[in-house]
């Protein structure tokens, strides 16, 4: 059987959820290892690139759309998002593709701060991958609520004030510092020296909190998209997952 694309359906919180995957090259009816994709706010990075790297080297991969965003139902909300992935989680393990015991997680931004609360509420799973993750309430300035206004022009979501309160409440509730500590399985964090978006100090604390073995990679120059060097950020995230998969 060829390696092929498709889109799974998932119900969460009882809303309809798009779930795009990749299913590598292999026999009718085997489970391949899988890595559950988390796209940022609003998700226009989806990390494809770092898929279909998994691919190439035999890992499934599972990208599901939050709740409010491209194409899934109801409506966005920050605070609901660890609940979304744990959810998202475990409609993956149940697809006749995925090795339900063989599971790792990516999370690029806000995704990567869902990543890491991700992995400290589910143990079992194999390894977690964040870049360039979001923080706690030092996301939070003068200028935060214009940015999520601007971002969520793409997604069903609440008014900027509603959003902005929601927000503050995620941040305090899902702070990843918090998170880290209660970590056990292998942790990467990436992040670049250059990103205005989340301060790589975010990753930098995450590191030296993280109750578990972690590396931590600072790539000098790069900003929060990592646009200017997608390809060397692929190949890399790719194998260090497939390697603990």
């Amino acid at each position: 059987m060829r390696a092929h694309s498709g889109t799974a359906v998932f119900t969460v919180l009882g809303r309809r959820m798009l779930a795009p995957y990749h299913r590598p090259a292999g026999p009718e009816g085997r489970r391949f290892p899988a890595v559950l994709f988390l796209h940022g706010f609003p998700g226009a990075e989806k990390s494809v690139d770092v898929q279909r790297e998994l691919l190439r080297l035999g890992v499934a991969s599972v990208a599901p759309r939050f709740l409010g965003s491209w194409g899934s139902g109801g409506s966005y909300r920050f605070t609901t998002l660890v609940a979304q992935a744990r959810a998202a989680l475990r409609a993956t393990r149940r697809l006749d593709f995925v090795d339900p015991r063989r599971v790792a997680v990516y999370g690029f931004s806000m995704g990567g701060w869902t990543a890491l609360n991700l992995g400290a509420a589910e143990p079992s799973l194999k390894a977690v991958a964040a870049v360039a993750p979001a923080g706690g309430p030092e996301m939070l300035g003068p200028g935060t609520r214009r940015f999520l206004a601007a971002h969520a022009r793409v997604l069903t979501a609440p008014a900027p004030d509603a959003l902005l309160a929601d927000f503050r409440r995620a941040l305090s509730r899902f702070d990843p510092a918090k998170a880290v500590p209660r970590l056990r399985v292998p942790l990467l964090l990436v992040h670049g020296d250059a990103d205005a978006t989340v301060p790589a100090e975010v990753s930098r604390r995450l590191a030296r909190l993280a109750g578990g073995p972690v590396r931590l990679k600072i790539e000098r120059g790069a900003e929060h998209s990592f646009l200017d060097r997608r390809a060397a950020l692929a190949r890399g995230v790719a194998k260090w997952l497939a390697q603990r998969l």
